[in-house]
């Protein structure tokens, strides 16, 4: 009937399809296939497992919580490696300073479920620990689709006291505001919010706020008090459109006339702020007393590489860099543990934080440290009807999921069966203690 679905935003799809279709556009009744073996006995068989497993690995964790610390997640807009991108020859690296910072930190690939767009799918993975690909493929915004199942405690945002969203925009794309208040977000910082974002100077007057302004942003609201805190930033600058006038780094290959030479040109000159304001950002967390830890990610790539294939190379089509940081103060406080994978899923990146801060973990999160620890990443770009997961190993393989070990295999099925309970099912697993704050 000519619907086009504009999931990023409920009111620019009721203009373009009428109410009533934007409505059934949000709803989805069939967002998981069910597991065979989900009941209420077999949720409490995995509650009991997994708390065994959280006293095992807690035995060699020293700390219990992110008291007098700051978490910060930040979501790099549109950013990748040009070098991750086949065929793309630069005169210069444009990241330079996030180069050196992921070979001295934590880092690696992060595998992303888009391709010149779905951030907030990214984003819900980050917090939520959920994968994209164990939903049937017409999940594809879960934020609107799945918001009454998205909820505190078992999101990360259930393991601070203090949390806020800060994002140089406005606030009403992917039913955010909605989405955050179940996530027990205490304040979401826009530009158009009750009390708006404080820095708003852009580059060269382009239409989206510099990563620079951004992270004073996040500077300003770092907590000085003595509870725990998490912010999420996700960032704008590097969003279309790509109007930077500089041109400090020029292409020297591919020759393919489909390139937008000036358009990717601009891009990796915003690329180079981007790599400018992290250097500084850093260097400004570095000075603080405050323990901080930092993960950082670009969502997805943009789409102005027409000289890829997307589907011989949907490996590098879908990746992005990422790194989990921390401060003297945090590596003081903490200890440190190098927490790199190659390939990584945004649904991985708790478990790695917390295991870097030597953190004791829930039942949850002992659950998503032992996918981290022995289970290759998922594959976050391949989607199937029949609810299965494929995943990337470190060589940069497919695997599918009936390859995996068996008990990989009893991992992944655990994951599930936890995921569909609480999107799909009947909420079992919130009425325990598989879900709980570690104190």
């Amino acid at each position: 009937m000519g619907d086009a679905a504009k999931t990023w935003d409920s009111w620019t799809d009721a203009v373009a399809n009428g109410g009533i279709v934007a409505l059934l556009n949000s709803r989805t009744t069939d967002a998981m296939v069910k597991p065979n073996s989900y009941s209420q006995n077999t949720m409490k068989e995995i509650v009991s497992k997994y708390q065994n497993q959280a006293r095992l690995i807690n035995v060699g964790r020293k700390n219990t919580n992110f008291k007098n610390q700051t978490v910060i997640y930040t979501l790099s807009e549109s950013l990748t490696m040009p070098k991750y991108v086949p065929g793309l020859t630069v005169d210069n690296n444009p990241l330079s300073n996030i180069s050196q910072i992921m070979n001295n930190t934590s880092s690696g690939h992060m595998i992303s479920s888009g391709y010149g767009g779905g951030t907030a799918g990214i984003e819900y993975s980050t917090l939520t620990g959920f994968a994209i690909p164990a939903y049937k493929p017409t999940v594809t915004m879960p934020y609107s689709q799945l918001t009454n199942s998205i909820n505190e405690k078992s999101t990360i945002t259930g393991q601070f006291d203090k949390k806020i969203v800060i994002h140089p925009y406005i606030g009403t794309f992917y039913n955010r505001r909605a989405v955050y208040k179940n996530m027990g977000i205490n304040y979401f910082y826009t530009t158009d919010s009750g009390k708006p974002i404080q820095y708003t100077a852009s580059i060269d007057d382009g239409s989206n706020i510099s990563d620079n302004s951004a992270y004073k942003n996040v500077l300003s609201k770092i907590s000085k008090g003595d509870g725990s805190q998490f912010i999420q930033l996700l960032t704008m600058q590097n969003h279309l459109p790509w109007t930077f006038s500089g041109r400090d780094y020029n292409v020297i290959e591919p020759t393919d006339s489909n390139i937008d030479l000036d358009t990717v040109e601009s891009y990796l000159q915003g690329l180079h702020y981007t790599d400018s304001a992290t250097k500084s950002f850093l260097d400004r967390l570095n000075k603080l007393e405050r323990p901080v830890t930092l993960v950082w990610y670009g969502d997805h790539w943009p789409g102005i590489f027409s000289f890829v294939n997307t589907t011989t190379d949907a490996l590098s089509a879908h990746s992005t860099p990422y790194f989990i940081w921390q401060n003297d103060a945090a590596k003081k406080a903490n200890g440190t543990v190098d927490v790199s994978q190659k390939y990584a899923d945004p649904s991985d990146f708790t478990a790695m934080m917390m295991k870097m801060n030597n953190m004791k973990v829930d039942p949850y999160w002992a659950l998503k440290t032992e996918l981290l620890e022995k289970v290759p990443a998922i594959n976050n770009y391949k989607r199937d009807d029949d609810g299965k997961i494929s995943f990337i190993d470190k060589s940069g393989k497919s695997i599918d999921e009936s390859s995996l070990t068996s008990n990989q295999q009893k991992l992944v099925k655990d994951f599930k069966l936890v995921q569909y309970d609480i999107t799909t099912g009947k909420n079992y697993l919130l009425k325990t203690k598989f879900f709980q704050k570690v104190k």
